[in-house]
């Protein structure tokens, strides 16, 4: 089932907004060239306008110069910090690297194991109230058979080959262990299928919305601490000629967007060709790192004193049951062709209409006036991977702080501000700062590094995340793959999960939430494709229309 929008007109400022005709800032005799005056106009009004507006009694004059002394002050202190706390990091990071890799040495040689990675080793901090295991569901035309898909999934991934005769996904086949307080893979001498792909054990789903139940049921369990820490479950759906196939996996294992490819290249029938998404180059990484070098200490300190969210869906004690919900298939074109009339991206398209509807979802709720709502922190993984390096199962990427433009004018006023805050974290270097931090906490002790993290974490009100999936038909063992959705796991006090996927020219946004925090999470859904019609409608695009 597809979302449908119905088309109105847009006001002058509107069109004027879409078309990027600002209130141009000169100073002659310099001129700006053009095709950069646009984009130097969007970092002043990011820069200036906030103490504009946050002293009532400043002209924009005034802005300017307390906006040029604030930017002296903090190139002071980041400079200072670089001088003074570099180097006592650099040593300390040899002696903890050094200490980690003494003792790992030691366990992997006494116990014949493997240790984590930092970037793996942070997702064991689970607590029962939040368990951080990824959720993915695809629907598949035809009548389940459990023994051809644990066949499919033998050769194909457990014991899979590359191209160089090495294991696909050797972690398939090991489970968790812990050591001297250090977490390590072992190989499970008592592997078997049977108890990896199982068959849903409760009464079948008759629709979608029935499915909704029992995906919502095997969310809120763990997974088993003796197995190797993922499962496919198999639940018929009756009245659909369908099935759905849950696959649960640990995050410890891997990321999602190291899932999607390594699985999309060999489990699937006919894995698509196509070019692989682009990374950062060579280049880039390198003048990322040395900005990370320099405004790292400043960046953790001012995320550290950063006010944490105080509202409905953040705060509250978590109950650890889960419920899920998604969204009807969206048009991929479509998104594409509001992306491109607004100047943003289909991801900035996407994140302001759930903003949108967490502004909407805030409204209808009980004594929503006496509340006054505010922006809202989202936890937002960004893959860290270089262009040139090949996806294995793994963790590789950071997670940044992005303000949810909840509160604007319209929808459109929130896809800007959504894509001028996007903008803003896409030039820094916060990915690769907090990506090093949470390295650098991963080296100390567990009781020292959780409660760090945790306290991080629970600044956020939601985790978003985007993964970018096949836009080709998939099959598997022969039957085709119509709806794919993902749920993120949270962290700390985090109860909502926010999620994007998009597969075959659609794209669907999933809904993960506490029982205690958002009880109805299609409620939520509900308001995002709201959302989504009122920015094509504002936008005056007629989904009809050839693109």
């Amino acid at each position: 089932m597809k979302v449908d929008c119905i088309s109105t007109s847009p006001t002058t400022s509107q069109a004027a907004l879409v078309c990027g005709h600002f209130p141009s800032i000169s100073c002659k005799p310099f001129q700006v060239p053009e095709e950069k005056r646009e984009g130097n106009e969007e970092k002043f009004k990011a820069f200036v306008l906030p103490y504009h507006k946050r002293f009532k009694g400043l002209n924009l004059v005034m802005a300017i110069a307390v906006a040029a002394v604030i930017y002296q002050l903090e190139c002071a202190v980041t400079c200072l910090l670089f001088c003074l706390v570099i180097p006592f990091l650099l040593v300390g990071l040899a002696i903890l690297k050094l200490a980690k890799y003494i003792v790992e040495s030691y366990i992997a040689f006494k116990w014949n194991c493997i240790p984590f990675r930092e970037d793996d080793a942070v997702w064991q901090q689970d607590r029962e109230t939040n368990r951080h295991i990824i959720n993915a569901l695809m629907i598949i035309e035809g009548l389940p058979d459990i023994e051809k898909l644990r066949r499919i999934i033998y050769e194909r991934l457990v014991y899979g080959i590359d191209e160089r005769g090495e294991r696909i996904c050797p972690r398939l086949t090991q489970v968790i262990q812990k050591h001297f307080g250090y977490f390590v893979w072992k190989e499970d001498e008592n592997f078997e299928m049977e108890n990896q792909v199982l068959n849903w054990k409760g009464d079948n789903p008759k629709s979608m919305e029935d499915l909704e139940v029992v995906v919502s049921e095997l969310c809120s369990s763990p997974l088993p601490q003796s197995l190797s820490p993922w499962q496919f479950i198999v639940v018929p759906i009756v009245e659909e000629d369908s099935f759905g196939l849950l696959l649960r996996v640990h995050h410890s294992v891997a990321d999602g967007v190291a899932l999607t490819r390594v699985f999309v290249k060999n489990l699937y029938d006919v894995p698509p060709q196509g070019p692989e998404p682009k990374k950062f180059s060579t280049k880039q990484r390198f003048y990322m790192w040395c900005k990370a070098i320099l405004v790292g200490p400043l960046t953790v300190l001012i995320k550290f004193f950063s006010r944490a969210d105080h509202s409905c869906i953040h705060g509250q004690d978590l109950s650890g049951k889960k419920f899920v919900a998604w969204s009807k298939n969206i048009d991929l074109s479509l998104v594409k062709r509001v992306k491109t009339v607004a100047g943003t991206t289909v991801n900035d398209v996407m994140v302001s209409c759930l903003a949108g509807a967490l502004n909407d979802y805030l409204h209808s709720q009980p004594n929503s006036d006496a509340v006054k709502l505010d922006d809202m922190w989202a936890s937002v993984p960004v893959d860290i991977r270089a262009s040139t390096q090949s996806v294995k199962l793994k963790n590789k990427f950071a997670l940044v702080f992005l303000r949810l433009p909840i509160v604007a004018k319209n929808a459109l006023d929130r896809l800007l501000a959504t894509k001028q805050r996007m903008d803003i974290i896409k030039a820094s270097a916060e990915p690769l700062v907090t990506a090093t931090t949470v390295q650098m906490l991963m080296m100390l002790p567990e009781c020292v590094s959780k409660p760090l993290i945790d306290f991080f974490s629970r600044k956020m009100s939601c985790v978003l995340s985007n993964v970018p999936g096949p836009q080709h038909t998939l099959y598997l063992g022969g039957q085709k793959i119509t709806q794919g959705i993902f749920w993120v796991p949270m962290r700390a006090n985090i109860g909502v999960g926010l999620s994007i996927f998009s597969y075959n020219g659609e794209i669907r946004v999933g809904v993960y939430a506490d029982e205690c925090v958002l009880p109805k999470p299609r409620e939520l859904v509900q308001e995002f494709e709201k959302n989504f019609c009122k920015l094509v409608n504002e936008l005056n695009i007629n989904e009809n229309d050839e693109p």
